[in-house]
C-alpha cells in the first residue's frame, strides 16, 4: 500500500512538472530559453520546417536568425541596442542549399556539399534537462564548408524540432552556453 501511494505521488508530481514544459505546439507563440550568461533566445515557428530565432544578449544587442529544421542557419540580421539592422543582413545559404541537409537523427552523420553546407555528426539519444523540463536530445557537431576551423555543437531536441547551441570552437578558443530556463510565451 505504501509503495502504490508513493507511485501515485510520483505520478502526480511528474505530470505537474511536465505540464508546464513547452511542447512543439508552443512554437507558434514562441519558446523562450535563457542562458546562465543572461542571454535570451526565442524560438518561433515561421512555417513548416522553418524557425525564427531571436537572440538577445545581456548587453541588449542580439540577432534575428532564420533556421531550417531548427538548426541550419539561412540568414542573420544583427540587433543593436534593441533595433534590428536589416541592411546588415547576412545570408549563409539558399533554401535550395539548405534542403540538402537531412533531418537531424541520433547516431548518424551526414554531409551537404553545397556552398552553404558542411558536415554533421550526431551522438546517441540522451536527455537534456532545463529547469526541470526533460527533453530527449542528442549532440550534433557541425563543421562548415566555408570555414572548416569553426565548429558548432548543439543539443538537438527532436520533440521541438530545434537545436540549442551549447558550444563553439574556433582558432581563438571555445565558448560554452548553459541553458537555465525554458518557458512557452503567452
Amino acid at each position: 500500500m505504501t509503495r502504490s501511494l508513493a507511485g501515485f505521488i510520483f505520478l502526480l508530481t511528474s505530470t505537474a512538472a511536465g505540464a508546464s514544459c513547452p511542447t512543439a505546439e508552443d512554437l507558434g507563440r514562441g519558446i523562450e530559453f535563457r542562458t546562465a550568461d543572461g542571454d535570451v533566445e526565442v524560438h518561433k515557428q515561421l512555417r513548416p520546417d522553418w524557425i525564427t530565432l531571436t537572440v538577445t544578449y545581456s548587453d541588449g544587442d542580439g540577432a534575428l536568425m532564420e533556421l531550417y529544421r531548427g538548426i541550419y542557419l539561412q540568414s542573420l540580421i544583427p540587433i543593436e541596442s534593441g533595433l534590428p539592422k536589416p541592411t546588415q543582413r547576412e545570408d549563409f545559404a539558399t533554401p535550395a542549399e539548405l534542403a540538402q541537409w537531412q533531418v537531424p537523427q541520433p547516431d548518424a552523420s551526414w554531409a551537404n556539399s553545397a556552398p552553404g553546407g558542411g558536415t554533421a555528426v550526431a551522438g546517441a539519444l540522451d536527455s537534456t534537462v532545463i529547469a526541470g523540463c526533460r527533453y530527449d536530445s542528442f549532440e550534433v557537431a557541425m563543421t562548415f564548408n566555408d570555414d572548416t576551423a569553426y565548429r558548432e555543437y548543439y543539443h538537438y531536441l527532436p520533440a521541438l524540432g530545434l537545436g540549442l547551441l551549447v558550444r563553439t570552437d574556433d582558432e581563438e578558443g571555445t565558448d560554452t552556453y548553459s541553458y537555465i530556463s525554458v518557458r512557452a510565451l503567452e
